[in-house]
């Protein structure tokens, strides 16, 4: 058998097969939709040989005769161009990362458990190798661990046992920069626009030695190559608002992390939720991303046998353990080898997800697994007469494993020499960050007026402030402060105006950093800006927001109720609705960052609202000595 796929020329020779071939093989179906009920497990030799205008994948019959089964020619020129756009888009050349994994092993302890050591163990000794320019998938069903194994090769978490290397060499705080994340789910702000999305994390992202120019430069470089053209000046949108598609906004995703220029880039199932042409032309984006010298690894649920044809490495998992690592290609030829092969026509993915279930339905069954498991009538599924699929899981560990002993494991996941040593120390104290602690402040400032800007001025909030002031002027209308009775009622209209006042931005600011976490974990696991400037920036953008509507509201209230007509009066009332508002919000921040859940939050923030009012010194004069202190921390006290 011959296979021809792009990459550097290798070869590679699988001797000690015995010849077997059934006397009648109905036919050899072209491409990777293969129905084989009768197994030719031929396997001379598999070679793999590569040149730069011959990119053809075939398969070698025993009458000699050649199969094709990937692209065409001019598909693979017309990738191979857009590669060399890619390499166009690098700030500097990017650093190649072997990325190698040997004997992963991961577990959590499990609460609730009678023993305290009681463990569960999310990966099993997992060993695979990815080089540069090259595209692995981690395939397996849900809750097999591919998420976990992810966030281990990104450093994220720290593993249990094995090791991980890049380029030989252990993780570094160098490699945080060199690693580029896209996240299952899709976060970003929803009011931005995608231009702006970009553009702000370039500024943020970028290192030092470029200009602000040339990191918006980047920015549009990079919508240019990923497609979003056509969508840039449109908001990114979210759960209540409208916004672009599901695959454009995935590809904004990835942009962020592109715009770094990422040697090594991690993406998590960054085909869910999307058709399968969508599916298709990210994952083309993503080989072409590799094919300019990075090393790509993504998570995959259920691919479409087009989308399965680009990957060239495939690592399939089932419940923590390694049943198959090796060339994409050659995942169907390795089941059929050992006698498992699908018995009707069948996308090549949704046959390995069968088999990490345990799903032999509709499958030749190895007759080493027949001979180990039939006799024992206790482990079979007698309903339906089936292997279970614990019998069928434990069978392709074993047989892997016994893989892995027989090629050695050295030589299955042998790595390249890349000396990149120097330059990866080199980087990591150029790289700390990306902007000046006040180049932080001013972009997070920008962007926090231009995001929460439709939050404050939105339909119901500007209702609600613009009707509480209307009522309140005609309840209070042109009211006498020359009477005892008059001077009350305005005491109560001043003393309403606090109580709003504190209420209305306390409960808005509760809501921030609740919702606002998840944004916020990313964009600091990355390292885009100090935790100061954050706070800092998001206090500062408030605070014109803050200002608007109570000035609004104070002018109407304060006409309507005829308030002392005096520019000092007025100016003192609204400095002291102004500080009061500051200080709910400060309030509110704290308590909603304490919590972070809405509901907790509230109710705190609820009894801390009418124990200031009940202390505040307008209902109760004469207030008891063990708790006169409530009376000077409340900020609606009259004193």
């Amino acid at each position: 058998m011959r296979i021809k796929q792009p990459g550097d020329e290798i070869q590679e020779g699988m001797h000690g097969c015995e010849e077997k071939t059934t006397s009648d093989t109905k036919s050899w179906s072209t491409g990777f939709l293969m129905n084989m009920e009768s197994t030719v497990a031929e396997i001379d030799c598999v070679s793999i040989g590569v040149s730069s205008n011959d990119i053809d994948l075939s398969v070698l019959h025993p009458d000699g005769s050649s199969l094709p089964i990937m692209a065409s020619l001019s598909e693979a020129d017309d990738e191979e161009s857009e590669s060399h756009t890619w390499k166009k888009l690098g700030f500097e050349p990017t650093l190649p990362i072997c990325l190698k994994f040997e004997d992963v092993t991961y577990k959590v302890t499990v609460k609730g458990e009678k023993t305290p050591d009681a463990n569960k163990y999310i990966l099993h000794g997992i060993t695979g190798l990815v080089h540069p320019g090259e595209v692995l998938a981690l395939m397996g069903p849900s809750g097999g661990g591919k998420t976990t194994l992810l966030n281990l090769l990104s450093g994220r978490i720290k593993l249990d046992s094995g090791t991980i290397t890049y380029n030989n060499q252990p993780y570094s705080k160098s490699l945080k920069w060199r690693i580029g994340f896209v996240l299952q789910d899709d976060v970003a702000f929803p009011h931005l626009t995608v231009k702006e999305t970009l553009t702000y994390a370039a500024l943020l992202r970028l290192p030092n030695t470029l200009t602000m120019q040339q990191k918006k430069e980047r920015a549009t470089c990079v919508i240019s190559e990923l497609g979003l053209e056509r969508c840039q000046n449109t908001v990114v949108g979210g759960t209540f608002l409208r916004g672009i598609s599901g695959g454009e906004r995935k590809r904004v995703c990835i942009a962020n992390e592109i715009l770094l220029n990422p040697s090594l880039l991690l993406l998590d199932e960054p085909t869910s939720g999307l058709d399968s042409t969508t599916a298709l032309q990210i994952v083309k984006m993503l080989r072409n991303i590799a094919r300019s010298g990075k090393t790509v690894v993504t998570t995959i649920h259920q691919p479409s046998s087009r989308l399965f044809s680009k990957f060239d490495k495939l690592i399939l998992l089932g419940k923590g353990s390694s049943l198959y690592f090796g060339k994409a290609s050659d995942a169907m030829l390795y089941f059929s080898s050992m006698g498992c092969s699908p018995l009707i026509a069948m996308n090549p993915a949704e046959f390995l997800s069968d088999l990490a279930n345990g799903n032999i339905k509709d499958k030749s069954v190895p007759s080493d697994l027949e001979d180990k498991f039939f006799p024992r009538n206790n482990s079979l599924d007698m309903k339906h007469g089936e292997l279970s699929q614990v019998d069928v899981h434990e069978y392709l560990v074993e047989a892997y494993a016994v893989k892995e002993a027989k090629l050695g494991k050295t030589k299955l996941i042998k790595p390249l020499l890349i000396d990149a040593e120097p330059r990866m120390k080199a980087r990591s104290s150029t790289m700390e960050w990306g902007a000046t602690w006040w180049d932080q402040l001013s972009i997070l400032f920008r962007r926090g007026l231009k995001e929460r800007r439709h939050e404050y001025f939105s339909c119901i909030r500007i209702t609600q402030v613009f009707s509480t002031a209307i009522v309140m002027g005609l309840l209070w209308w042109r009211s006498d402060a020359s009477s005892p009775k008059g001077l009350q009622d305005q005491a109560g209209l001043l003393f309403f105006i606090s109580v709003f006042w504190a209420f209305f931005p306390m409960f808005t600011a509760i809501f921030t950093f609740p919702q606002e976490r998840v944004m916020l974990a990313k964009e600091r696991s990355v390292g885009m800006y100090r935790l100061s400037a954050y706070l800092l920036a998001r206090m500062i953008s408030d605070l014109p927001l803050d200002l608007i509507l109570p000035l609004v509201f104070l002018v109407i209230v304060y006409l309507m109720a005829c308030l002392k007509s005096t520019f000092t009066a007025f100016s003192l009332t609204m400095l002291t609705v102004f500080l009061s508002v500051v200080a709910a919000q400060g309030l509110g921040l704290t308590i909603g960052a304490a919590f972070m859940d809405v509901k907790k939050a509230s109710t705190l923030a609820s009894v801390i609202i009418m124990t200031s009012m009940l202390s505040g010194g307008f209902f109760i004069q004469k207030v008891p000595v063990f708790m006169s202190w409530v009376h000077h921390v409340s900020p609606l006290s009259k004193d």
